[in-house]
C-alpha cells in the first residue's frame, strides 16, 4: 500500500479515536450530572465549557497532526467515533459508573443523613432546653423587677412618712406658737 495512503488512513483512524475520547469526556459530564443535580444555568454553562474545550483539543489535534489542515474526513472520523461510541457503549458505561459510584457513596450518605438527624435532633433539645431557660430567667427578672418595684415604692412611702411627719411637726410648732401668741395677747 502507498505511504501517503497509509499517512490518511492513519489520520482516519485517528480522528475515530479522538471522536471516542470526545464523547467519553462528555459522558463523565453526564455521569456528574446524574450524581449531582444542576440547574438548567448550570447545564449550559457546562456545555459550552465542553465544547470549547473541545474544540481546542480538536485544533490542537489538526494542528499537530495534519498541519492545521481541516480535512472532511479528519470531521467524518470523529462524527463516526461519536456515533459509534453514543449507540455502543454511552448507556451502558454512564449507567454502570453511576451505579458504581453511587454504590461507592452510599456509606457517606448514610453517614451524613445520621449526622443531619443527629443535629436535628439536638438542635430540637437545645431550643426546647433554651425556651425553658428563658421562662425561668423571665420569672426570675420579673420577680426581680418586682421587688425592685416594692423596694421603691418603701422607700417612696417613707419618704412620704417622713415628709408628712416634718409637716405634722411644723404644724404643730406653728399652732403651739399661734397658741401662745393668742395667750400672750390675751394676757
Amino acid at each position: 500500500m502507498n505511504h501517503a495512503i497509509t499517512v490518511e488512513l492513519e489520520f482516519f483512524l485517528i480522528s475515530i479515536l479522538w471522536g471516542l475520547i470526545l464523547m467519553l469526556v462528555y459522558d463523565a459530564l453526564r455521569i456528574l450530572r446524574r450524581l449531582i443535580k444542576h440547574d438548567e444555568f448550570f447545564l449550559a454553562v457546562e456545555d459550552l465549557i465542553y465544547w470549547v474545550a473541545a474544540s481546542l483539543f480538536i485544533f490542537a489535534m489538526l494542528f499537530k497532526v495534519n498541519n492545521g489542515i481541516i480535512r472532511g474526513f479528519s470531521i467524518m472520523g470523529m462524527a463516526i467515533g461519536m456515533l459509534l461510541y453514543r449507540t455502543l457503549l454511552s448507556d451502558m458505561i454512564v449507567n454502570s459508573v453511576t451505579r458504581f459510584i453511587k454504590v461507592l457513596l452510599r456509606p457517606i450518605s448514610l453517614a451524613v443523613r445520621k449526622i443531619k438527624q443527629f443535629i436535628m435532633f439536638l438542635s430540637i433539645r437545645i431550643k426546647k432546653i433554651a425556651k425553658i431557660l428563658y421562662v425561668r430567667l423571665k420569672k426570675v427578672f420579673n420577680s426581680f423587677k418586682i421587688k425592685r418595684d416594692k423596694r421603691k415604692q418603701a422607700s417612696i412611702a417613707k419618704k412620704d412618712r417622713k415628709n408628712a411627719e416634718k409637716l405634722k411637726k411644723k404644724e404643730q410648732k406653728k399652732r403651739t406658737k399661734e397658741l401662745k401668741q393668742k395667750k400672750e395677747a390675751n394676757m
